[in-house]
């Protein structure tokens, strides 16, 4: 039956909603199980294929490069052939390349599976805020992005036993061919349930004017945009410390605090249930200020300005002697980060119409990737030549500098307003 606005789509009821965000959950897991499953194996891929330390790293850097690189372009992707298709193909893609890891035989064909891999997984958070722009409205958009990108950190956690789990018991081949086989099974329920909602509706107080579709914007409007450069240099100053957390922490923890390996198993991971608890205080937060009339570009600043200086606290990790204060300083940062991340990944939701939202987070995302190439080379320099104590200085300035110049670019924008679907959904 053709709806009221000329189309045969469904329209959109509430319930469909909560299963869209929990299907962008369950992609984020995997995605970064998939992605996690080469470090969790690196002792035993170092040794069966003859590879140094730096040739390991070789690997590494073989899949970031080409992120960066692919971030904006699977954005673009995305925006161009739609949620549905964009996403459930990145998903397929980076799954049977996964899958292909367990062909390899040395660095050469290694590095190719990992640059393959990027292309795929750089889809995933362009395409899953895009349909979250699709879905939600200003007041409960945050509260989505937050529960998706909770994965961010379920991701890492599950990997780990998961992976030595199916290592030890069937081999390294089978981590690759198993963790590869997750993506397949999802892509089936994603392409038979998933639509982009028909009408948008019309809330005359909140949502009018109404606004037509749009292309993906052109590269030269997108590169003179202020709002996408604050997106920009907000991922460039702050992912360079996530990924310190999530490459860096273990190696801290055995180098800095003489923690055994065993140890590092049982107190590494509550960092990143910290984070876990950013990305949902990310989305409540926000959407508590939207409710109470703050405005959207505004209250997510707020929530901002809270990370950035939750995240400064992490400079006293160098001056603590006792474990438990180590830990909860770690903690209070990777809390912060996520409740930072999730907030600037809805940034272009609230700046942009919906057909171009995952080319601008994609933007975002080339910039985090860029200075996350530049902070881990530092990294690895600064720590074998001097200590940790200038990198955890420089991860505690990073975020209010970022925050400072994104301020600055966003000093005279205001919210995007469009259309949303007739019937709200509910995280």
């Amino acid at each position: 039956m053709t709806n009221a606005y000329g189309d045969d789509r469904p329209q959109a009821p509430a319930s469909m909603g909560r299963t869209v965000v929990i299907f962008l959950l369950a992609a984020t897991i995997i995605n970064y199980v998939v992605r996690q499953t080469l470090p969790v194996l690196a002792p035993q891929l170092q040794q069966e294929l003859h590879l140094s330390s730096l040739q390991y790293s070789y690997a590494l850097n073989s899949f970031l490069a080409v992120y960066a690189v692919m971030y904006p372009l699977m954005g673009r992707f995305v925006d161009r052939i739609g949620t549905r298709n964009g996403l459930g193909l990145a998903v397929a893609f980076w799954s049977v390349i996964q899958m292909l890891h367990a062909t390899a035989t040395g660095l050469r064909s290694l590095c190719v599976w990992r640059a393959l891999l990027a292309i795929g997984e750089a889809a995933i958070i362009p395409g899953s805020v895009k349909a979250v722009a699709e879905w939600f409205d200003a007041k409960q958009r945050g509260m989505a992005v937050g529960t998706f990108e909770m994965g961010l950190s379920l991701g890492p956690l599950i990997a780990p036993p998961l992976v030595v789990w199916i290592s030890l018991r069937y081999g390294w081949h089978q981590a690759f061919l198993l963790t590869g086989l997750l993506g397949l099974i999802w892509v089936v329920p994603w392409f038979g349930l998933y639509y982009t909602p028909a009408g948008r509706a019309a809330n005359p107080a909140q949502n009018s004017p109404y606004r037509e579709p749009k292309r993906p914007i052109p590269w030269t409007e997108l590169f003179r945009s202020r709002e996408a450069w604050a997106i920009g240099v907000a991922r460039f100053f702050a992912d360079p410390v996530w990924y310190f957390f999530l490459f860096w922490i273990p190696k801290y923890l055995s180098d800095s605090r003489g923690m055994s390996l065993s140890s590092i198993a049982a107190f590494a991971w509550i960092p990143y249930l910290a984070s876990l608890v950013g990305g949902l205080a990310s989305g409540a937060a926000s959407g508590w200020l939207v409710r109470r009339g703050v405005n959207t570009i505004r209250a997510r600043q707020w929530v901002m300005l809270a990370s950035a200086i939750l995240v400064s606290s992490s400079a006293f990790t160098v001056y603590l002697s006792r474990l438990l204060w180590v830990l909860v300083v770690m903690s209070t940062a990777a809390f912060a980060m996520l409740l930072w991340g999730a907030t600037v990944d809805t940034l272009p939701i609230d700046l942009f119409p919906s057909e171009r939202t995952a080319q601008v987070v994609g933007f975002g995302g080339l910039m985090g990737a860029l200075g996350g190439i530049l902070f881990t080379a530092g990294t690895g320099y600064v720590v074998q030549h001097y200590s940790y104590t200038p990198i955890w200085v420089a991860s505690a300035v990073m975020y209010p500098f970022g925050l400072v110049l994104s301020f600055l670019l966003l000093r005279r924008s205001q919210p995007m307003v469009e259309v949303t679907p007739s019937t709200e959904a509910h995280v």
